[in-house]
């Protein structure tokens, strides 16, 4: 991840996390291997005797083979995944690269009838070291390529047969991607879809038996709830940090002027989180890391944010079916003040949506949608979170004081825009 600036929101880029820069290796110059990504070794210099200068040569013959090996294992495809901390600099130079373009990598099949569970909380909360436990071996590595610069992320494993979700900006704009699993193995991956509004991305790499992880339901959290992050923090495998619940559904303007609705946390989340989980107490997916923000004085800490799994759960869903993801509206809105007898009132009705067509007006008071009752404009937010235009919406109103219930269909947002 990586600094980025917009009214001090800081958004992830494929820029994030690449390569360490030190200084070459003195004083013989070894020539790189033809990679990507260039990773300079760092060395550290120590006084020692005076040796005969036929001890000498001898040294410094095997220091040359030791540093060939070293630099050779170091570029080696399985070394790609390494735990070295990353230059803030080189966060910098990246920071131009186009982040809305799916990667050009290999098409995975769609349609195959996959779909992600959200399963309920149950028994009792488990301690931190029983989260990390229960969650570490679906977390994997994730590492993308193009011809002018590298970037690496997280990932959550979402199937025993390979589907993979993380940011879309990890793997945005690359021709090639891989993953390594926490066993250290290391797959190329195809895409499955890819949404740069959602920041959301499914890749598939070709291995059975993997641990999935358990999702649950992000619309079951309370703020002050305990929760922890995991993920490639600064280049370091499987960091683990916990924190709080700080606030439910954060309206946030992103760049493109588009709106993430997102969980606030206090956990740690720094360059190379993008794309884990935000676990609970139950060692349950609550959500998917993808945006900090930073400060230029470096004030702001603890401002974390992830995508909530309700949402994680609509986009995966119809990625894997082969759906482009499209916003929902409802295509009318509401007071954001709860009426003293429960509620809220619409202040506007558009006349091109289906909620004016089925006779929804301005004034009427909204009590209940798909049989919940409102009581905050939340309610509605948590609900749009899991539909998409064409799903319909069962709505309770009263007008008048009495009572009516319509279906009304959702509508594409971008006719609102």
């Amino acid at each position: 991840m990586e600094h980025h600036h917009q009214n001090d929101l800081w958004q992830g880029g494929p820029w994030e996390q690449p390569s360490p820069v030190f200084s070459p290796p003195p004083p013989v110059q070894i020539p790189l291997p033809r990679q990507k990504t260039s990773r300079p070794v760092l060395r550290t210099r120590r006084r020692g005797p005076r040796w005969p200068w036929v001890t000498g040569l001898v040294v410094l013959v095997l220091s040359l083979c030791a540093v060939t090996i070293f630099l050779d294992q170091y570029f080696s495809p399985a070394s790609l995944f390494s735990s070295q901390p990353f230059s803030e600099e080189n966060y910098r130079r990246e920071e131009t690269q186009n982040t809305n373009q799916p990667p050009d990598i290999p098409q995975a099949e769609t349609g195959t009838g996959f779909t992600l569970t959200l399963n309920e909380s149950h028994g009792e909360a488990l301690s931190l070291s029983q989260v990390h436990s229960k969650a570490i071996e679906s977390l994997v590595s994730i590492e993308a390529y193009s011809d002018v610069y590298f970037s690496s992320g997280s990932g959550v494993i979402l199937s025993s047969d390979g589907y993979i979700v993380t940011n879309a900006h990890v793997v945005a704009g690359a021709n090639d991607v891989r993953v390594q699993l926490s066993d250290n193995r290391i797959f190329p991956a195809s895409l499955v879809g890819f949404s740069a509004q959602e920041d959301l991305a499914v890749l598939k790499i070709d291995v059975d038996g993997l641990p999935a992880a358990e999702f649950g339901d992000s619309n079951a959290l309370v703020c002050g709830e305990s929760v922890s992050a995991l993920g490639d923090s600064l280049g370091y495998r499987g960091t683990f940090t916990d924190g709080i619940i700080s606030a439910l559904d954060r309206e946030m303007t992103m760049e493109d002027g588009s709106t993430m609705v997102l969980i606030q946390t206090s956990a740690a989340i720094n360059f190379g989180n993008s794309g884990g989980p935000l676990l609970n107490q139950y060692g349950q997916v609550v959500g998917i890391n993808t945006i900090k923000i930073i400060a230029d004085d470096g004030s702001a800490e603890s401002l974390g944010f992830a995508i909530p799994s309700t949402r994680v759960k609509y986009v995966t869903d119809h990625l894997i079916a082969g759906e482009e993801i499209r916003t929902a509206a409802f295509g009318f809105t509401v007071s954001i003040v709860q009426l003293p007898e429960g509620g809220l009132e619409l202040l506007d009705v558009d006349p091109t949506s289906d909620a004016y067509a089925q006779g929804l007006r301005a004034e009427d008071i909204l009590v209940a949608a798909n049989g919940q009752s409102i009581s905050s404009t939340q309610d509605l937010v948590r609900l749009k979170q899991t539909l998409g235009p064409g799903d319909q919406v069962e709505l309770t109103y009263l007008r008048e004081g009495v009572s009516h219930t319509i279906w009304v269909e959702l509508m594409d947002a971008e006719l609102f825009s």
